[in-house]
């Protein structure tokens, strides 16, 4: 039984972990309104280091290790986190749980305003900011012609590097955008930004989102904090999230590889499209079962991993 009055919510300083950790927040504070929520910003490795890629630094952990660290010390009781960008393997002091509803799962191209928005037709030297293998592998193969650009840093700061010349177009996850987008205090913080770009969906089929993309986790040290979580999961995206995670860990691949996956479904059957290491699979007709989903998962992801 969780008896706190208050839920201390650790998160990145970005607007994007802000707008993410609000978002659990005001739903727990829905099913339990007698509940306060308390933010705590942090700093993380992966915030600090934006001179060199997150693979010379080491991929694993990067955006999560202080939050961790202050969970098992009980400074604070929550973290919040993209689902795609967490590590497969965890401290076993620590549990995560997939929360709330999923939001979009494609990517975005997003450019000044009036510029060209079919990738497919940019010009040969097209600048697109990037530091996704699994992005820049499928961008090369609707465009070879395009020059892929490492950028680094938060959402607002790769949308910056467009004004700055660095770049000409950056590939982001549509869900973050959503979220700042839907935020009241960052659209209108960052309104002239936003005012001076145009955003592009990029179809699933074009280019395969990150497994969990779209999707956000809390993590926990105290068993009791699962009792308010439950309250606040969806249970298609945690099926989902079950899933996906499956694929990538019969690929033995982390969030910094080039898996792709996106799972579709008509109400009645599974379909699954997926990309990994320059190669693409499907499958169809998968019973709505998770157990199903997993064999078939598991069946997919060993044929690419050959």
């Amino acid at each position: 039984m969780f008896h706190k009055d208050t839920i201390r919510i650790g998160t990145r300083k970005s607007a994007l972990a802000l707008a993410q950790s609000k978002l659990v927040g005001d739903a727990i504070i829905n099913s339990f309104p007698h509940i306060k929520i308390e933010y705590v910003p942090m700093n993380t490795v992966g915030d600090k280091r934006l001179d060199i890629s997150l693979q010379e630094i080491g991929g694993k952990g990067l955006f999560t290790k202080e939050l961790e660290e202050a969970l098992i010390n009980g400074d604070i009781d929550l973290a919040v986190h993209s689902a795609k960008d967490l590590p497969l393997e965890f401290d076993n002091r620590l549990k995560i749980m997939p929360v709330l509803k999923r939001a979009a799962v494609n990517d975005i191209f997003v450019v000044n305003k009036d510029s060209n928005k079919d990738i497919r037709n940019l010009p040969k030297g097209f600048r697109i900011g990037t530091s996704s293998k699994r992005r820049s592998e499928q961008l090369r193969l609707l465009n070879k012609d395009i020059e892929i650009l490492p950028v680094r840093g938060n959402v607002i700061t790769r949308i910056g590097k467009i004004f700055s010349d660095e770049v000409d177009g950056v590939i982001l996850a549509g869900a973050g955008i959503d979220r700042i987008i839907e935020d009241n205090k960052y659209a209108a913080e960052y309104s002239d930004i936003f005012d001076k770009i145009s955003i592009f969906i990029i179809k699933e089929c074009d280019i395969l989102p990150a497994p969990a993309q779209g999707i956000l986790c809390a993590e926990y040290a105290n068993d009791d904090m699962a009792e308010i979580l439950e309250k606040i999961q969806d249970k298609e995206c945690a099926s989902l999230f079950i899933a996906e995670r499956r694929y990538l860990s019969v690929l033995q691949a982390d969030c910094h590889t080039s898996a792709g996956i996106y799972i579709s479904d008509n109400q009645k059957k599974y379909s699954i499209k997926a990309y990994f290491d320059g190669k693409y699979m499907e499958a169809d007709n998968i019973e709505k079962t998770l157990e199903k989903l997993l064999i078939a998962i598991e069946e997919l992801a060993g044929k690419l991993k050959r």
